[in-house]
């Protein structure tokens, strides 16, 4: 293919010049009949067949129906007619044909002005709970593709058109047309077109499980013969309801029928969803709401539900069980007088205390979320009133417990410290204002979480949702207040644990000269690692509840919902390991709860 160039030089004298039309800088000339060179300047003598094109001297280029060297040999295959509905009858070159095979083939009349097949999208929702689904049509086609995301099937081809069928297909691998990309190489796919196109048979050839595959501009079928047939294909379709997008935050608009339509429906972006995409977990602090809320089917009864609700349901059962038996154990042994002589003992209390309330909230978080989603609940007023406090208090109250800790690992530190100087009665007045200052301090910096929920309705679910918007600035904040609740207790936790194995490593040498400082401080090391223990424990079960709050930015899909799941619960593990923490690594209290014991 060529196009009329501007100028040649050197000029031609008897031709044409002409531009390749892949690279316009580049032209050549296109000789006269009985002219070749590269002016077109050398005259020979042509002596092929009338109606034949002449090159140079030796080479003829034979019309339709004529062959030979000097194309005088009439063909008479196509003088029968063979093709029908107007179609062209062309000879196929007997060099490389077998006797055997018909040597003629018949290329149809284009029955429409861009000789392209005609494309209708159908456009199906399936739900995420979903592995089927049914697509009924009255348009009478050829073929059928099914297209998720960028990956093309092939569900069908017929030569004759479909008119009614009930076809039944499954999206296996051997049915996905493949992009040249996969079937050559990168380098080969950003060639020009007319350089690679060239080559499409050979996938065909080499692949026989090959159906399709796809580059830039085509989507290509394999034939029976192993041959490629390519047509053009639009990739980058703009799906945007024909200029009258109602779709919100980029979401594509679909329409049933683009000469009729009568209904549209959105296929939200990552982070979107409801039924024009307005809704979003972007810049969202992610709760049970959102992770597990599309699993849980309206009006059907539990026994029912999906495998991650049943499975959400004993998770929150065991870790209710074991918090309450953690609580009350750690309830009963910080009670007692003789323990709360000192500050570390009122802030196991007031732990034991809000760790029985936070699980307790939490199945509370749980309940009202099921019996809302499933339908046995529809009081909006109640609905937005849990919504606003209680994710706020469950935020509140892990982050009071993590202080607390801290809160004990500074009191053990400054006892190690002073030693027999220590006040018990001064560190007993400064725990009861530390304890109100942690509630109000850790409530204060989640203020913002609850002016920043709304209910939103859900049309096409017919759902109601609880859900957090946070702008830009707003996301930094909480990534802020998350950094410093979580490193500051820890960071605490792990000094205060290095004070006081030097603080009593240095008493000791002094008082018992016979051993070296090393010798002391290895043994106080072995002696105090439930000091490190301890706190690298509960960071590491913090972990969770962080990453969620950087990750959990946005949940892309409800199909990534285990993962935010098991963290989610992870986060609330330290508050039923109080007991284990505390109480048996210490021999004082394990006393006092031994006393308990025998006081019943």
């Amino acid at each position: 293919m060529q196009s009329i160039g501007k100028h040649c030089w050197p000029s031609c004298i008897h031709g044409q010049c002409l531009s390749y039309i892949n690279n316009q800088n580049l032209t050549y000339c296109h000789c006269e009949s009985g002219w070749s060179g590269v002016q077109c300047h050398i005259k020979h003598t042509c002596d092929c067949a009338l109606g034949s094109l002449c090159i140079s001297n030796s080479i003829c280029l034979c019309p339709t129906g004529r062959f030979g060297h000097r194309c005088h040999l009439t063909q008479l295959s196509c003088q029968s007619q063979p093709c029908l509905n107007d179609g062209q009858c062309i000879l196929e070159d007997i060099r490389y044909k077998h006797p055997n095979h018909n040597r003629t083939m018949c290329i149809c009349r284009q029955v429409e002005e861009n000789a392209q097949p005609k494309r209708t999208s159908l456009m199906k929702k399936i739900q995420f709970d979903e592995s089927s689904t049914k697509i009924l049509t009255s348009v009478i086609f050829h073929m059928a593709f099914a297209q998720i995301l960028n990956n093309y099937y092939l569900i069908i081809v017929r030569e004759n058109a479909i008119i009614f069928e009930q076809i039944s297909a499954k999206l296996i691998s051997p049915y996905r047309c493949q992009s040249i990309v996969e079937l050559f190489d990168e380098i080969f796919s950003n060639q020009h077109l007319l350089k690679r196109i060239k080559y499409y048979h050979i996938p065909c050839q080499q692949h026989v499980q090959l159906n399709c595959f796809y580059d830039d501009v085509h989507i290509c079928l394999c034939t029976h013969e192993r041959q490629a047939n390519c047509f053009e294909f639009d990739h980058n379709m703009n799906y945007d309801c024909d200029g009258s997008n109602l779709c919100e935050n980029q979401g594509n608009c679909f329409l049933d029928d683009h000469k009729c339509p009568t209904t549209a429906f959105c296929v939200c972006p990552t982070c979107f969803f409801g039924s024009k995409c307005q809704f979003s977990t972007k810049g969202s602090t992610l709760s049970l709401d959102i992770i597990l809320g599309y699993h849980i089917r309206s009006n059907i009864q539990f026994n029912q539900q999906q495998i991650i609700v049943k499975i959400a349901m004993m998770f929150i059962i065991i870790i209710f069980v074991f918090g309450s038996i953690n609580s009350f154990l750690s309830f009963q042994t910080f009670r007692q007088k003789d323990v709360r002589n000192v500050g570390c003992g009122l802030y196991l209390y007031a732990s034991s205390i809000i760790s029985m309330i936070t699980i307790t909230l939490l199945i509370l978080k749980f309940s009202f979320l099921l019996v809302i989603q499933i339908g046995s609940i529809t009081n909006r007023t109640f609905y937005y009133i849990q919504c606003l406090s209680i994710d706020f208090l469950l935020r509140s109250l892990l982050c009071t417990n993590d202080w607390l800790s801290a809160c004990v690992a500074i009191e053990r530190a400054m006892n190690a410290i002073r030693g027999v100087k220590f006040n018990k009665t001064n560190s007993k007045q400064v725990a009861k204002w530390m304890i109100l200052i942690i509630i109000v301090f850790t409530s204060i910096t989640f203020i913002f979480d609850p002016f920043h929920r709304d209910l939103i309705d859900d049309e096409e679910q017919q759902r109601t949702w609880c859900v957090t918007k946070y702008s830009s600035s707003m996301q930094i904040v909480e990534w802020i207040v998350n950094i410093f609740h979580f490193s500051v207790p820890f960071l605490i936790n792990i000094m205060s644990s290095i004070v006081i194995i030097f603080a009593i490593t240095r008493t000791r040498s002094e008082s018992q000269k016979k051993k070296s400082y090393k010798e002391h401080l290895c043994k106080q090391i072995q002696y105090h690692k439930h000091l490190f223990i301890s706190p690298s424990l509960l960071v590491a079960l913090a972990v969770p509840r962080l990453i969620i709050s950087f990750v959990s930015g946005c949940m892309k899909s409800a199909r990534h919902s285990w993962f935010y799941l098991i963290g989610y619960f992870t986060s609330f593990t330290p508050s039923i390991l109080t007991f284990g923490i505390f109480v048996l690594p210490s021999e004082m209290y394990k006393k006092a709860f031994k006393k308990w014991i025998t006081n019943i």
